[in-house]
């Protein structure tokens, strides 16, 4: 089983476990899901936030945050961007595991780390939460498993993940 199955699969048990009927009545475990990619940042974001909030124990809760503010029309027509609420260098997601924070930035291709989002790490690390620089889905498995946190296994097919 790849990434993507566990993906899949975690979504549709998910599926089963609040809303059986609907379960039921459209295919059960054939049925049709968006496909999960890791080339963008936002498909990355989404395959996160999917695997933290169907975790099987329950145990874990994981929001995307949208630090870019709001476009605002000006009188003259012109369209200005004001600021955010979140702190400059705030991660992309932000959840918790069992009880321990978890701060998640996203990064793709060429992407780096800012200086506020290194002084971001810092801060998460400092105050005992998990601070995850995730770059592909295999590499966020990869610091989950690190931090002491579970992955769900299937019949054991999911001790190696490609």
């Amino acid at each position: 089983m790849n990434w993507k199955q566990l993906l899949k699969r975690m979504k549709l048990d998910y599926i089963k476990a609040t809303a059986p009927g609907f379960f039921e009545l459209s295919g059960g475990y054939n049925m049709l899901v968006k496909p999960y990619n890791d080339t963008t940042a936002n498909g990355l974001q989404r395959c996160i936030e999917n695997f933290i909030n169907h975790l099987p124990d329950g145990l874990g809760q994981a929001t995307r945050i949208n630090t870019t503010g709001m476009p605002r029309k000006m009188a003259n027509g012109e369209i200005k961007w004001s600021t955010g609420n979140t702190r400059k260098g705030f991660s992309d997601i932000v959840g918790s595991y069992a009880g321990r924070f978890i701060s998640i930035e996203v990064k793709i291709g060429r992407d780096k780390q800012t200086e506020a989002q290194c002084r971001e790490q810092e801060r998460v690390h400092k105050t005992g939460g998990v601070y995850i620089l995730a770059k592909d889905f295999p590499g966020f498995l990869d610091q989950w498993r690190a931090a002491g946190f579970p992955i769900p296994e299937y019949n054991g097919h999911l001790k190696q993940l490609s």
